[in-house]
């Protein structure tokens, strides 16, 4: 309901979610952390326009809400107060974002007996989680055979919701101006996975503007166009679904059909996958020796293990080095 609304879920919720964890760690007492609850509940915010049409606002929106959490629990420390009802009450949190659609119940329904965790996605693309089906198709492709050379045209079938942040507007989604707008365009995603993106299909390096503005990957990405396809909007947003056909040179059309990307709670990610993305991940920040080490004492930790191992290994970076 977020989405449709033009609303970043994320930062909105997120900056709630924060407050909690922030007061719970500063040792506030139950009112105070009902309090920072209430503060961060005028604080989180987020519009999706970004996704669409362009501009780099929406990288800020996690760390904003975190930046958000933080403050409103050591307002609540300090003294700052906040309506009882500032979840559930008429102008409420929960009214204001959802309307009618809040289910107030839910959020204390099997409380410590169902937990959200199992159910986190891992994305495995560093790009738009809605352009995530495909690429996945367009690797099955390149795994089959298919290559950039053989493209006529394409057509990247998705559900209808997401249509409009990886296929709208069109023109723009088929000629990104930089690497942060490729990251949300349908066509160029395919094009950077059938011309061989890095990581585990495509890496931070496809999402460079020098990459956006690659000859060979404008000219590929041009031939896709996206569509709404029914079969996909039977499925979303329970799945992420997508269907690409190709017609290739010879006069064949072939067609990868996703149920729904990889990540996903029904195709969730290996444990070798995680642990490549990780490394590659850490290392951008850590170095290569660095991140391998911090690997390890991960997968080391007991319960109730002292973090003072990761502590050494995380403080201070390494810049872009890679050793």
């Amino acid at each position: 309901m977020f989405f449709e609304r033009g609303q970043h879920a994320t930062s909105i919720c997120g900056t709630v979610g924060a407050a909690a964890a922030a007061a719970m760690l500063f040792g506030l007492d139950a009112a105070q952390i009902a309090a920072a609850l209430g503060v961060a509940a005028s604080m989180g915010a987020g519009l999706l326009e970004a996704n669409r049409t362009g501009g780099s606002v929406k990288r800020i929106h996690c760390g904003w809400a975190a930046h958000a959490g933080v403050s409103a629990a050591e307002l609540a420390g300090a003294g700052v107060t906040a309506p009882p009802t500032a979840l559930e009450g008429r102008f409420g949190f929960f009214h204001a974002w959802c309307g009618d659609l809040a289910d107030v119940d839910a959020v204390l329904r099997d409380l410590g007996d169902e937990w959200e965790t199992s159910r986190i996605i891992f994305k495995p693309y560093p790009c738009n989680h809605f352009t995530h089906p495909g690429i996945d198709a367009a690797l099955q492709l390149k795994a089959q055979g298919v290559t950039a050379d053989d493209v006529v045209s394409a057509e990247l079938r998705v559900a209808t919701s997401t249509l409009r942040t990886i296929g709208e507007p069109a023109e723009l989604k088929a000629n990104p101006p930089n690497g942060y707008a490729a990251a949300f365009s349908g066509p160029y995603t395919v094009a950077a996975a059938l011309l061989g993106g890095g990581g585990l299909g495509v890496w931070f390096d496809d999402f460079g503007d020098a990459l956006a503005q690659d000859p060979a990957r404008r000219a590929l990405a041009a031939k896709v166009r996206c569509v709404a396809d029914p079969w996909c909007d039977a499925r979303f947003p329970t799945f992420l679904p997508a269907v690409l056909r190709v017609e290739l040179r010879n006069g064949q059309v072939r067609e990868a059909r996703i149920e729904s990307s990889k990540g996903t709670n029904s195709r969730p990610l290996t444990e070798q996958e995680l642990t490549a993305k990780f490394v590659l991940a850490a290392s951008s920040a850590l170095g290569t020796t660095r991140a391998l080490a911090l690997r390890d004492a991960v997968q080391a930790l007991a319960d109730d293990a002292p973090l003072d191992a990761l502590a050494a290994l995380t403080s201070g970076t390494e810049g872009g080095h890679r050793s």
